[in-house]
């Protein structure tokens, strides 16, 4: 009987992190800390993330492949020689073409060159492939590779409308139009996406995710979510939900202790948090903090949620001990929250048609 109830009570973190959405805590705003606390203020550094500000410790740095932007995943920036980028298009364009498909000729089914170093290749992941057509943009900009993948959906559009695969294409070249570099610390005042190294510019929102790695502790993450114009991203508000998910955890519910739950507005946002202490995957106590906004459907009152999980794997994805207490964990969560704001931008956001 022993053996059960371990792995039932190891589950609860990742379970507490499941309540929070159907999108995985990785994906996203991920803030992890990667120095020594200073319990004496710390000085602070302003980052600009997605199109929001957060200040972190100083000493803190972007981190990269945790991205989202339009339904594309961000690979994390490489440093490369035009040389090498054109290679690496070479290489993977022959790649696709000399590889057969099942009912098409080859894996590539279409390459768009808007400029010689700007390059979208919608391809088959396999040779038996139907379903999911891959669509990856890459863009080389003095010295550095950037790598946006999304896919589409090959089941017939609506009446009317372009094709998924057509869909896809038209929002990859719109994000290699408007990406640029940008280090870290640069706050561009045009409306836009920031993520490491890099920055879209664009006035019309996105579901967008971004992230920093904090100094301080490096079990400890934050995940940011923006949906601009959801109308109740959930079926339920928050605290709603955590009432379900504890009940159906029963005797598992035991070993979560909840900190603080409850309405908190962060800036002109309004919204619930639910703070907890529970075993983590390998059975070691962290904390899954969250806080988020239903939304209203417009941009003013988008729909948002913010996460700070500690006891994450380490880089080799080991289980690690929470270096935080529950007060450290509180405290950098209020923290976090009290300086979460928009970006100011020197013209007024546009919204969507």
């Amino acid at each position: 009987m022993g053996k059960p109830l371990r792995l039932i009570v190891t589950a609860a973190m990742p379970i507490l992190l499941w309540l929070s959405g159907d999108i995985s805590s990785r994906q996203g705003l991920h803030i992890i800390n990667t120095a020594q606390a200073n319990e004496s203020a710390p000085a602070v550094s302003t980052f600009c993330t997605g199109r929001f500000l957060i200040d972190m410790p100083a000493g803190s740095v972007l981190s990269g492949g945790n991205y989202r932007y339009d339904f594309a995943r961000l690979d994390k920036p490489r440093a490369m020689s035009l040389e090498e980028f054109e290679a690496e298009m070479a290489t993977k364009e022959k790649k696709l073409r000399s590889t057969k498909h099942e009912t098409e000729p080859s894996l590539l089914r279409l390459l768009i060159k808007s400029d010689p170093h700007s390059w979208i290749f919608a391809h088959w992941e396999y040779d038996f492939s139907e379903h999911i057509v891959l669509v990856d943009g890459y863009r080389w900009i003095d010295g550095t590779r950037f790598l946006f993948r999304s896919k589409a959906g090959m089941s017939k559009p609506p009446s009317g409308t372009k094709s998924y695969q057509e869909d896809a294409i038209d929002r990859m070249q719109t994000i290699l139009a408007g990406l640029r570099k940008r280090s870290t610390h640069e706050i561009p005042t045009e409306p836009g996406y920031c993520f490491e190294g890099g920055f879209i510019a664009n006035p019309e929102w996105e579901m967008e995710e971004a992230g920093i790695d904090i100094a301080g502790h490096p079990d400890a993450y934050v995940s940011v979510w923006f949906y601009p114009l959801s109308l109740r991203a959930h079926s339920q508000p928050l605290l709603d939900r955590v009432g379900g998910v504890l009940q159906m955890l029963g005797r598992m519910a035991t070993s979560v202790h909840a900190l603080r739950r409850g309405d908190r507005q962060v800036g002109p946002y309004k919204g619930q948090e639910f703070l907890v202490t529970a075993p983590n995957s390998g059975g070691l106590r962290g904390h899954s903090f969250i806080w988020e906004t239903e939304g209203e459907g417009t941009l003013d009152a988008p729909a948002l949620k913010i996460e700070l999980t500690t006891g994450h794997r380490d880089k080799n994805g080991n289980p690690q001990q929470t270096r935080l207490t529950n007060e450290q964990a509180m405290k950098l969560w209020d923290e976090v929250l009290d300086s979460f704001r928009l970006r100011p931008v020197a013209h007024p956001q546009e919204t969507r048609p």
